[in-house]
């Protein structure tokens, strides 16, 4: 999704505008798809991770219930959606034609993932994180391709973009479906009448509806609260930042999401303390990792800004350090919630990180009301998700019944000094180190990154740590001993 749209920034701030309040719009609705990807991922990693599973009879379930889902949606989308498309968005009359194409590429788009999910979850049960790797570069070189023909099309740019972009994503569905098939039985689709299975993975899905509504909310409602306030520009400005968060979250997402796997499973074979001991190894390194990609950037925005567009909106600047800043503090808290998942009992959970996270809308919209600059909402989303942190370590402990000392030991008391240690260094190096070009850019992105490296190795990781770590770079990079 991030490496397509950086074809819009050579298209004008208008047009991107226009694409993020739709792709918002739409993913306003995935809130429902990110419950079943929780539910049908947890559900047949638990059974693989069981001796005697079930998978075959959860994928069949979990599969009819994602048909089902794809006609309401199919239904709401072409009725109130369109509704609410045409008159109530604030987009110019002159480019609506391209904005109704814009919103049904899109609504096909989603729908097209919606069937897909199963497939998808299946492949992550199975811990087959090569697949990802090698669909996700033909992927992301048929999304640059898009480039050429939008720079030989005579047509309107946004609305061949969006159509690639559909095409694109239904051929990389038929792939991972096609591989599932002739490698995994179970995903040979058969109506299951065991209403059991049914059960199970709706209100698993139910539970964690609040919990996915509220993040959906915070971020897509916020982007047309920005919209109505402040209008297209912003959201421009928006959109830049959540893709360069994209970009660097995209590296996380693939650890975080070859480590979910093991989680479930040492909860389905009751090892309790090797499951705590991925959680906790999970946060700490998914933060490093980010902070180790993330810093150079959040040090010099606004020349990376500069570098990368021809035109930078106003807020971009900010709106980048926020979302990066939120991002890092999120990583600390997908391994936990993992953890609930796998255990499911996430009542607790859902009802707490719900309630809490709702409450980023109407503050939102108050401190907007009241004459603040946009970027009051990224503050107002940056001190919850710090609450949400400390509710989530609360549930853990409550659920697993385990200490929150050790994760407040081994992880929080290890990275606050790794945090404020790397961050100086490279605030310092932006001083002596003139990054006032491309090369000079490099230099202090190169210089930044050594010294995050040494920090994180000294204070970030303990002695077992970075032994691994040596171990596993002298066995990929180093010569063999004669």
């Amino acid at each position: 999704m991030y490496t397509s749209r950086i074809v819009l920034n050579t298209l004008g701030i208008e047009n991107y505008g226009i694409y993020d309040i739709i792709g918002g719009f739409v993913a306003f609705f995935s809130v429902v798809s990110a419950t079943m990807v929780a539910s049908t991922q947890r559900f047949l990693t638990f059974e693989l991770g069981k001796k005697e599973g079930h998978s075959q009879e959860v994928f069949g379930a979990a599969m009819t219930i994602h048909i089902v889902l794809a006609l309401i949606l199919l239904l709401l989308f072409e009725t109130v959606g369109l509704w609410f498309l045409n008159a109530k968005l604030n987009i110019a009359a002159e480019r609506m034609h391209a904005a109704n194409w814009v919103y049904q590429c899109s609504v096909l788009t989603f729908l097209i993932n919606i069937l897909s999910i199963p497939y998808n979850a299946t492949i992550i049960a199975h811990e087959k994180m090569n697949v990802f790797a090698y669909i996700n570069i033909l992927e992301v070189t048929l999304k640059l391709l898009i480039v050429y023909f939008l720079l030989i099309s005579p047509v309107d740019q946004l609305i061949l973009y969006a159509v690639l972009v559909l095409c694109v994503a239904v051929f990389v569905r038929f792939i991972y479906g096609a591989y599932c098939l002739r490698h995994f039985p179970e995903t040979r689709y058969m109506l299951i009448r065991e209403k059991s299975y049914y059960k199970k993975i709706t209100q698993f899905a139910g539970l964690n509806f609040l919990g996915a509504s509220s993040y959906i909310l915070a971020g897509q409602g916020i982007n047309l609260l920005l919209n109505l306030f402040f209008g297209v520009t912003v959201n421009a400005a928006r959109g830049i930042a959540l893709q360069v968060e994209g970009a660097i979250m995209k590296f996380v997402n693939d650890f975080t999401t070859a480590l979910n796997p093991q989680i479930t499973k040492s909860y389905a074979c009751e090892d309790k303390d090797y499951m705590m001991e991925l959680v906790c190894r999970g946060s700490k390194y998914s933060f490093l990792l980010f902070l180790f990609l993330a810093l150079p950037v959040m040090v010099e925005t606004p020349l990376v800004l500069s570098i990368w567009l021809k035109e930078v909106p106003e807020y971009t600047v900010i709106f980048v350090r926020f979302s990066l800043s939120i991002a890092m503090l999120n990583t600390l808290s997908a391994p936990l919630t993992t953890c609930v998942l796998a255990t499911g009992n996430i009542k607790a959970m859902s009802l707490w990180i719900g309630t809490v996270r709702l409450c980023v809308l109407p503050l939102a919209y108050l401190f907007l009301r009241w004459g603040y600059p946009p970027f009051i909402v990224y503050a107002v989303v940056l001190l919850t998700d710090m609450l949400l942190l400390f509710v989530r370590i609360g549930i853990v402990t409550k659920v697993v019944r385990y200490s929150a000392v050790f994760f407040m030991k081994t992880v929080i008391l290890r990275l606050i000094p790794v945090l404020l240690l790397s961050g100086l260094s490279a605030v310092l190096l932006s001083r002596f180190i003139a990054a006032d070009s491309f090369v000079g850019l490099v230099a202090f992105t190169v210089t930044c990154l050594c010294v995050t490296a040494g920090v994180v190795a000294y204070a970030g990781l303990n002695d077992t740590e970075r032994t691994y770590v040596v171990t596993m770079v002298r066995s990929k990079w180093g010569k063999p001993k004669r």
